[in-house]
């Protein structure tokens, strides 16, 4: 019966892992600094995960909101969409 017990386990825990969504691929800063040394001579960019849209420095919209944080630009270029204002 243990046996029993362990398979369904090990099967509700598969279907409840595939159901669930992908981890975001990218890499977030918390701060500017950070991502600067870690983005070497790629840009820094801001990523809104509430809208799903990326800023450059320059836009208004840069490290604003609370729900996001600071990429280098080829990481969240690849995961969102660039912001146009």
């Amino acid at each position: 019966m243990k046996i029993a017990s362990s398979a369904i386990a090990i099967a509700l825990l598969a279907a409840t892992t595939a159901a669930l969504p992908a981890v975001a691929a990218t890499s977030l800063f918390a701060t500017e600094p950070a991502a600067t040394a870690a983005c070497a001579s790629d840009e820094v960019v801001w990523v809104d995960l509430d809208h799903g849209r990326f800023y450059h420095k320059a836009q208004s919209n840069f490290a604003k909101g609370n729900n996001g944080g600071f990429a280098c630009l080829k990481a969240a270029h690849a995961q969102y969409r660039e912001a146009h204002e």
